[in-house]
């Protein structure tokens, strides 16, 4: 049972919540042209949750409907309205707005658009604070942190919530989910999302515990739920399940304020006002009459709900010495890798999948927060690239995941924002569009955001050279460049392999790390010390005067490279640019490169049409124009899927011989 003292607390925080919620409503126009999005009459679930935590260590992934409660996580009211308005003093100086809110350092994870994307995010978060406390602070054991994960029955449809939940249970994580069940995914009825009124069931298949449905505008009910199952979790010998708490509710207001008014084309007004009856603030003053007349009378009810009004209107008032802000952010985060390379003494000759074994686990032997996971990845992975280093580090270092993209990359988030430095495994490149969402709107996006780093390699096999398809040869570069915020390497001999892949784990960024399949068994000379290769410098592999062939990644480089050599004979003097990385793209290279030779041929194992090669293309047109005897040239795959067949794939890809008559056309008009 809650103290007097936590009674009142909970009376206080949820007159706080209500008051802030229907201003909120109330005042709506003032933040045009951004929406508002409030939870009326679900006040008591995210007040009665929150109370019941921890807020100096517990975590909390929140949801649509939660803001107006973060104060109780240490995020004020001041700082909500101005994230609401997108003002230049918000949190994220303009680069999102109201609801989507977060802060690492008050362990809130950052909610997105993207329903569940949070809850899934947090799985890894959680572990990985674990991790931090056990294996690397080694101290803190007293406390036994729990994550509540918020979300609407919308967000039981979305595949980042089975992400959540099958994360949650395979890894025996301390979480709460607590399903926000409102009858109406915005405008649609359970019936449409669920068998039966309750989703209960569906958590229970995922191995998660199951509570009895909870009346959610009781606060006092919520209260004493949570608090259970943080008491088992908290004190649990053994791995204990997740925990899922159903909340049974209904808002009052719109799917955003601006809705409030026409919810009567979708909600009958008797359902609504049946339910505005039910107001959680109303119903706990009834149930705190119950209490003696010291702890709980009209008078400390009339204090306190003066106090939380004038509170609110304060707040409201503040906002006017808010400004519109006037600066964008960068997208990357400075790193000063490049600055650390030391010469290495001892060279020998070792494959390119080798190179990227021994850079994993020197990584992995310097580094204690670097861990590794993916599919098979304990077994050597479906490449073989990981092998020896489970036998070497252990499952807390390297472990093997479900087959499932995108809870790979929500737990490396979640790892990043512990501050660990995770790697996740690919089994092929084009996977990672499964995974695509988290990895581009929020990886992507974080720093720019919050201006808070996000360090973590996304390791992705990638290419053709082999007989397969389409879902393991697919080049999707273009896509990732474009999203932005992401660094984009592809290696393309087994001595950059490495010290790429070591400059990656110090980059402080998010890396996609693209190996080259039909290369990892070529041989080259790689030193056995760490050294560091800069992401973003390009390297000239052949000198030339005549022609710039432009390329990247290992399969293209090797064949323009070839191409170069039989030009050779044929008096071309071919130079071959091997940019390394795609983001961020070496221009500078490139400009020296063209402005020497004249001309320009790029060459990419990806499409042609809407490839790098357009930009890069672009880029030396805008200039280097002048500096040109013909035009630039482009040459890539065709349009089409992979095929299965060699005698296909050597039709669409780009030959060497290809290359060579591209070259000998441009030069010599052939």
């Amino acid at each position: 049972m809650p103290t007097p003292e936590e009674y009142l607390l909970m009376y206080r925080r949820l007159a706080e919540m209500t008051f802030f919620g229907k201003m909120l409503d109330e005042r709506k126009e003032e933040f045009k042209p951004l929406k508002v999005f409030t939870g009326l009459g679900q006040e008591a679930i995210y007040v009665g949750a929150m109370s019941a935590a921890e807020s100096s260590y517990d975590l909390l992934a929140p949801d649509h409907r939660s803001t107006c409660a973060l104060p109780i996580w240490g995020i004020t009211e001041e700082e909500i309205i101005a994230q609401y308005g997108a003002f230049a003093e918000s949190l994220y100086g303009g680069y999102n707005f109201g609801i989507h809110i977060g802060d690492t350092k008050r362990r809130v994870v950052r909610f997105i658009s993207d329903m569940g994307a949070d809850a899934a995010i947090g799985t890894g978060m959680i572990d990985g604070v674990y991790y931090m406390r056990d294996y690397i602070d080694k101290n803190g054991a007293d406390k036994n942190p729990v994550l509540l994960a918020f979300f609407g029955d919308g967000a039981m449809s979305h595949a980042n919530i089975h992400s959540a939940f099958e994360m949650a249970s395979t890894r025996h994580l301390p979480i709460i989910f607590i399903l926000n069940n409102n009858c109406l995914a915005i405008k649609t009825l359970t019936e449409f999302q669920n068998v039966g009124e309750e989703f209960s069931p569906r958590a229970k298949g995922y191995g998660l515990r199951t509570h009895k449905a909870v009346f959610g505008n009781d606060v006092i009910e919520v209260w004493r739920t949570v608090k259970g199952a943080l008491d088992q979790i908290r004190n649990a010998k053994d791995p204990h399940p997740p925990h899922f708490i159903e909340c049974n509710t209904f808002r009052v207001s719109g799917h955003n304020a601006h809705e409030t008014g026409e919810m009567w084309k979708y909600v009958s007004r008797e359902l609504k006002r049946e339910w505005e009856g039910r107001n959680p603030l109303e119903l706990y003053s009834l149930l705190l009459r119950s209490q003696k007349d010291e702890v709980f009378n009209e008078q400390k009810k009339a204090e306190i709900l003066l106090a939380a009004k004038e509170k609110i209107e304060k707040v409201f008032e503040a906002k006017k010495n808010y400004t519109a802000p006037h600066k964008l952010k960068p997208i990357f985060k400075e790193t000063s890798a490049a600055a650390c390379a030391t010469p290495p003494t001892t060279v020998r000759e070792i494959t390119y999948s080798a190179a990227i074994n021994e850079a994993l686990k020197q990584a992995m032997e310097s580094d204690s927060k670097v861990r590794i996971f993916g599919q098979d990845v304990q077994l050597g992975g479906v490449h073989g690239v990981t092998k020896d280093i489970f036998e070497r580090f252990g499952s807390e270092r390297i472990f093997n995941m479900p087959l499932d993209e995108n809870s790979i990359m929500a737990f490396a988030i979640g790892q990043a924002l512990a501050k660990l430095t995770p790697c996740a495994e690919m089994q092929f490149f084009p996977f990672t569009e499964y995974a695509l969402a988290l990895l581009t709107r929020f990886a992507g996006t974080h720093f720019s955001v919050t201006g808070e780093n996000l360090g973590m390699v996304v390791r992705g096999p990638c290419g053709g050279g082999f007989s397969s398809n389409e879902e393991h040869q697919k080049m999707i570069e273009a896509a990732l460049a474009h999203a932005g915020g992401l660094k984009i390497v592809f290696p393309s001999t087994p001595y950059d392999a490495k010290g790429l892949l070591l400059s990656a784990f110090c980059d402080g960024n998010p890396v996609v790390f693209c190996e080259q399949i039909a290369h990892y068994s070529k041989k080259g000379r790689v030193p056995e010390e760490m050294f560091y290769v800069p992401i973003g410098k390009a390297a000239v592999r052949k000198e030339g005067k005549d022609i710039s062939l432009i390329t990247y990644g290992a399969l293209m480089v090797e064949w323009a490279i070839k191409a170069a050599e039989i030009l050779q004979t044929k008096n071309i003097d071919a130079e071959v640019l091997d940019l390394r990385t795609v983001v961020p793209m070496d221009k500078e290279a490139i400009l020296a490169s063209v402005k020497k030779t004249g001309r320009a041929l790029i060459v990419h194992e990806a499409k042609k049409d809407f490839g790098v090669g357009a930009e890069i293309s672009a880029h030396i047109n805008e200039f280097a124009f002048n500096d040109l005897y013909s035009p630039v040239i482009r040459l890539g795959a065709k349009e089409g899927p992979a095929t299965a067949r060699m005698e296909l794939e050597k039709l669409r890809l780009p030959q060497i011989e290809d290359i060579v008559a591209a070259v000998k056309e441009i030069c010599n008009g052939e």
